[in-house]
């Protein structure tokens, strides 16, 4: 994935975070560059995984795909899904029966499909100031076998990255209503909140 230059503000937090003297840039030729412009992305893609981040947020109607491929009887209809796509959030309308298979989604209904999911931001402009942190912390943890050699300033990062990116959710609870949208009661137990 290409990566903008924008993007290497994170990467110098990256190595500030691990007190290590930061990049200038991913393109200025040094071996930590060349290691941050690679764990950069899936840095990036695994926090925005973490969470249903308002601020990452897409909804789109996903056209129908016909062709000759080999048909689910249960799950007839099929339907690619967005290039973009880092986490599939919600199909609707809800109730409606489907599986994700690789870049698609089959299910029971024809003529259009509507998904809302977490797309994959690369200009970083669009992230906020809380969730940059939070890449950073996860690139930094990333790139601390190489950079780091004390044991404690790693386990510190990765407990850094937890309070970070309990900042970062607190920050963004009030974007939505308070109500659940994953069908799940609203007073659940802690079991059903640790596997959401």
């Amino acid at each position: 994935m290409p990566i903008a230059i924008a993007a290497s503000t994170i990467a110098q937090q990256a190595f500030r975070e691990m007190e290590v003297a930061p990049i200038g840039s991913f393109a200025d030729g040094s071996p930590q560059a060349a290691a941050a412009s690679e764990q950069y992305p899936d840095a990036l893609n695994a926090m925005l995984e973490a969470h249903d981040w308002s601020f990452a947020s897409k909804i789109v109607q996903l056209p129908q795909i016909s062709g000759t491929e080999e048909t689910d009887p249960d799950l007839i209809y099929r339907y690619k899904l967005p290039s973009d796509l880092v986490a599939l959030r919600r199909v609707y309308p809800k109730g409606l029966k489907f599986r994700r298979d690789g870049n698609e989604i089959r299910c029971t209904q024809s003529g259009g499909l509507t998904v809302r999911y977490t797309w994959s931001i690369t200009n970083e402009a669009l992230l906020p100031s809380t969730f940059k942190r939070v890449v950073s912390l996860e690139l930094a943890i990333r790139l601390a076998p190489q950079y780091v050699s004390s044991r404690t300033k790693r386990a510190d990062l990765k407990n850094d990255l937890i309070a970070a990116l309990d900042a970062c959710w607190t920050s963004h609870k009030y974007d939505a209503s308070h109500d659940r949208l994953d069908d799940l009661p609203e007073q659940s137990d802690w079991a059903c909140e640790a596997t959401r």
